[in-house]
């Protein structure tokens, strides 16, 4: 277990921490800390995986900083902002054989450029092959930059300032609507909501507290944002069969 993630899920990508971050003012952008784990798909034992990263070009590829991986590697950056990871000998066995030895994992850390600006949302995937011969490309990972003013943190049961998601997790239907200590409601009618998938598609969006009913959702992770009186929050929320 690596901060409480299971390293031997299928193969996929996450932000570790907060996925909303403050629009660059100066020379250094924030960090952001990416996870990208994978799993072996095949029913055979897999001794090479390659694992490549195109990096936005919001993303400073030159401060990119792999702070751990699960097995030994060799890194090449590529001037195009592309990453690729190399596991030679990795002996991952087939997930039917045994799931802690069928996955590893990369965990990294990289920049925002100094230029980028608030309002923009930043994706980035990740696609693995395995043996030279099987390829699994990952979900995209959203990030949201926003000015230093406008960003709160949610809190464990809560989206931002005492907005609930009831029920969570659920099937594809919830409501998004205030706490009961929030009486405020004019200023609660003016809020917008939006939610987007694991690939930052926009599903489902609305204004005001409002009742959704996501289309066709498919089971995963899913992230509601929040924006009232220039401020955003986010929450991740998760859709079960």
């Amino acid at each position: 277990m690596l901060f409480g993630v299971s390293l031997t899920a299928q193969t996929d990508i996450q932000v570790l921490g907060n996925t909303v971050l403050t629009a660059p003012d100066g020379s250094e952008g924030p960090a952001v800390t990416y996870l990208i784990r994978f799993q072996n798909p095949r029913a055979d034992t897999v001794f090479h995986v390659v694992v490549r990263d195109t990096l936005d070009p919001r993303l400073d590829a030159a401060t990119l900083t792999v702070l751990a991986a699960s097995h030994p590697y060799h890194m090449v950056k590529e001037a195009n902002q592309v990453v690729r990871w190399y596991f030679d000998d990795i002996r991952l066995l087939p997930k039917a054989q045994g799931a802690h030895g069928a996955g590893g994992f990369i965990l990294f850390s990289v920049r925002l450029r100094p230029f980028v600006a608030a309002g923009q949302a930043i994706l980035n995937h990740s696609c693995v092959t395995f043996n030279h011969q099987t390829t699994q490309c990952t979900n995209r990972a959203i990030i949201w930059v926003e000015s230093a003013a406008s960003i709160l943190t949610p809190s464990t049961d809560e989206v931002g300032n005492g907005w609930l998601v009831v029920p969570s997790p659920n099937y594809g239907v919830f409501e998004v609507r205030p706490a009961a200590q929030r009486a405020d409601a004019e200023e609660n009618a003016t809020a917008q909501w939006w939610v987007t998938d694991m690939a930052g598609r926009t599903v489902w969006q609305g204004v005001g507290p409002a009742s959704a009913a996501l289309p066709r959702p498919s089971p995963g992770m899913y992230h509601l944002w929040v924006r009232k009186s220039a401020q955003t929050w986010v929450r991740p929320f998760l859709v079960v069969k």
